[in-house]
């Protein structure tokens, strides 16, 4: 699974490197993040909206965990930070979300924790170039029917994962879907086949580091550049 993950690229890099065109107010006053904990605001690249003929990527804020439109209270989301590739497809929590809502998840890196003989040990997981990682991801809008029509949109979003391969296999049981350039392209295009979705699912990540870090990671109130700092 990915539980936490931090994010401390700034607004430009990601600009820079996902090709965004327009950065929506919510997003720009989003801070650092070491620490990243479900429910938090988190950015998101989403492609142009077609009712305004797709004028480019676009950079957003999203609550971390999934709410379904049918959902009745936003608090499911909670328990839909992350989405299966397994069933993602077939889920209804996610599959409209798969087939016409997909996004990216833009982070500096994630934290997994290894379990061996019933101790936890958590360790930063990151490019080897320290380059974006783009998590593939699925967003949607949630509206509270009981305030009527003008309630404010939620948006929200979850994090696909897959079954860990190679290396990470040592760490942990899940990683997070991580995609290459090409595999963004087909990710955020709106024509994109079931198949090719899977095919970018499937892709090799790209290439990963990870050293050991301090178990205040699991507090979200240690949030600073210390939580990355490798420990012994």
């Amino acid at each position: 699974m990915c539980g936490r993950y931090a994010n401390f690229l700034a607004e430009q890099d990601l600009i820079d490197h996902f090709a965004i065109a327009t950065v929506a107010d919510d997003a720009r006053l989003l801070p650092p993040n070491w620490n990243v904990a479900p429910t938090q605001l988190v950015p998101i690249v989403a492609p142009g909206r077609a009712e305004d003929d797709d004028q480019g990527r676009r950079l957003e804020a999203a609550k971390w965990g999934l709410v379904p439109s049918w959902a009745k209270d936003p608090g499911i989301g909670a328990r839909m930070i992350n989405a299966r590739s397994e069933t993602v497809a077939d889920k209804p929590s996610f599959r409209t979300a798969f087939a016409k809502r997909r996004c990216i998840v833009p982070a500096s890196g994630y934290f997994e924790w290894h379990t061996e003989d019933g101790v936890k040990t958590p360790y930063w997981i990151h490019p080897a170039d320290d380059a974006p990682l783009a998590f593939a991801g699925l967003y949607e809008f949630w509206k509270d029917k009981a305030l009527g029509d003008d309630a404010p949109w939620l948006v929200s979003t979850t994090i696909v994962t897959t079954a860990a391969r190679d290396e990470m296999r040592d760490l942990h049981d899940r990683q997070p879907v991580m995609l290459v350039p090409e595999g963004v392209d087909a990710w955020l295009d709106r024509d994109s086949d079931q198949g090719t979705l899977f095919d970018v699912i499937a892709a090799p990540a790209p290439d990963l580091t990870w050293h050991q870090v301090a178990k205040a990671v699991g507090n979200p109130r240690h949030n600073d550049p210390s939580t990355i700092e490798p420990v012994e």
